[in-house]
């Protein structure tokens, strides 16, 4: 309960982001990764390296959902489960891309189950609810363990991966508009971005619940699992579902994600289906290797956190760069709250080095 107000304070960071990273991409007809690289094309190399890596470590975490949902509701193996993980998301590329809608019709289904599954749930465990709104609104930090638990809330929640992911879909939104007809489309997309972040928030407030109202499970998924047989009406079934759902359908962002990438940094030409799998694949490899998914899941998070400045400086320079020229003109409250997140950022992230240096 003591780390809902992380939720809340990432959830408000993710939609500052993709306002300006949305506003960017309306002003110049072009999405963020491309600005970036044609912007700093000697920094290309290093850029795909850690955006790169960045879509992989996201395909860990979002992969490893899909192996713990099937591996819970079918109790079949580690490697049975990573294969049938790997055929789902190939599936759902495939029908994605004979449809340019079908990706985002899908994330939306998917999205409702799984508030679906949470308001099912919280009901069952009675939650602290004093305990819950205090917790949503007092910032602190219980001790050292919770401060990695902290970053990675961050991490799963703005997610840099998905800044480029966002701009790259609403890019073909944008073609052959006139300004007027921009500032309409960005002005949708702007209400579209928060209401689609809150209730993003309110799953990821609903997920700490339950963890909390378990009393954290031992830190493992299958005892959760475990935990919530004993309360009937299918909320195992039902934890088990939202895990698989949620993985299939943020792994197939990730993956989506490092494609985009993938061809606007790497100096390398090759088909979006090999692209895909560079990002996916490793995901699968280590997985399927037997690490304890918690660790991953924590852990590949944490990564993410580290590598936003390295997404939000760039972004902050273009920003700066755009002002004033007709639609592009961004003033400087946006660009001062961007700026703002980014150093917020670099400072949870500079705590989080110093604490695994001087433990």
């Amino acid at each position: 309960y003591r780390l809902l107000w992380v939720v809340v304070a990432a959830n408000a960071i993710a939609i500052v982001l993709q306002v300006a990273v949305s506003l960017v991409t309306a002003a110049t007809g072009s999405n963020l990764a491309t600005l970036i690289a044609q912007r700093w094309p000697r920094l290309s190399p290093a850029f795909w390296a850690i955006f790169q890596g960045a879509a992989m470590a996201t395909d860990v975490a979002e992969f490893s959902g899909i192996v713990l949902g099937v591996e819970l509701l079918f109790h079949l193996s580690l490697l049975a489960s990573v294969a049938i993980g790997l055929i789902i998301i190939a599936a759902v590329l495939a029908c994605t891309d004979r449809r340019s809608k079908a990706l985002e019709y899908g994330l939306i289904g998917a999205v409702a189950l799984i508030s679906i599954g949470c308001l099912y749930q919280i009901p069952l465990l009675h939650p602290i609810w004093s305990a819950v709104a205090l917790g949503a609104i007092t910032p602190r930090v219980p001790d050292a363990g919770a401060l990695v638990l902290v970053i990675g809330i961050i991490g799963a929640t703005v997610m840099p991966h998905n800044l480029f992911l966002h701009s790259s879909l609403i890019e073909k939104n944008y073609e052959n508009c006139d300004p007027l007809e921009r500032r309409r489309r960005h002005s949708f997309f702007t209400k579209e971005t928060f209401v689609a972040l809150n209730v993003a928030a309110l799953i990821n407030g609903g997920i700490l619940i339950v963890g909390a109202a378990l009393h954290g499970a031992d830190g493992s998924m299958q005892h959760a699992f475990a935990s919530l047989l004993p309360l009937g009406g299918g909320a195992a079934v039902i934890f088990g579902g939202a895990l698989l759902i949620s993985g299939v359908a943020a792994s197939t962002t990730a993956t989506v994600s490092g494609d985009y990438i993938f061809a606007a940094f790497s100096p390398v030409k090759i088909s979006s289906a090999v692209r895909r799998a560079v990002t996916i694949v490793p995901a699968a490899i280590v997985i399927a290797s037997g690490i304890s998914i918690t660790n991953l899941l924590v852990w590949s998070q944490v990564a993410l956190a580290f590598v936003l400045p390295v997404v939000l400086v760039p972004l902050v320079l273009i920003m700066l760069s755009m002002r004033g020229k007709g639609l592009a003109a961004i003033g400087y409250r946006l660009t001062g709250l961007v700026a703002g997140v980014s150093f917020l950022c670099a400072g949870f992230d500079a705590v989080m080095i110093v604490q695994i240096l001087h433990p």
